[in-house]
């Protein structure tokens, strides 16, 4: 029985390897990435995002394949109320000035060699907030799902 849960979670932590492995292996490069010309780094961080993203895809749909008719509907439901809460939830985050300030001080901070560069680091911030709370709420709301499902079946 352990070896059986030891090489399922073997499998499994070689099957989501390459998500972590490629993100370390960019940020590891950067220092030779910043010495390379602009179209070679921009080509690189483009390669390893989109690969990053169609890999995540791919294990999703993989994941997908082994659910039942009700974990179906209740990722449909964690996914679209997750978005919408997640985007509100961002929003809000950036209405509140304190916050809002918080961000652009650290696009400044992070973009010192030009204000157009705290400009494209302002908007990966606020596109990477969007998404991190939509994962959050993803979550929250499917952990939710499960446990009235959890209350419900008792």
């Amino acid at each position: 029985m352990t070896t059986l849960n030891t090489r399922k979670l073997a499998r499994c932590a070689l099957w989501i390897s390459p998500v972590i492995i490629v993100p370390v292996a960019f940020f590891a490069a950067t220092p030779w990435l910043a010495e390379q010309p602009d179209a070679l780094t921009l080509s690189v961080a483009a390669a390893a995002a989109l690969f990053v993203m169609a890999y995540s895809l791919f294990l999703s749909a993989r994941v997908n394949r082994r659910l039942d008719e009700v974990q179906v509907a209740g990722q449909r439901f964690s996914s679209t109320w997750g978005m919408t809460v997640g985007s509100v939830a961002a929003v809000i985050v950036m209405m509140i000035p304190p916050l809002m300030n918080a961000l652009a001080d650290a696009a400044l901070r992070l973009g010192t060699e030009s204000p157009e560069e705290a400009v494209k680091l302002g908007i990966t911030i606020g596109f990477m907030l969007v998404v991190v709370l939509q994962l959050i709420g993803t979550g929250a709301i499917s952990f939710w799902w499960t446990q009235r499902l959890g209350k419900s079946s008792e």
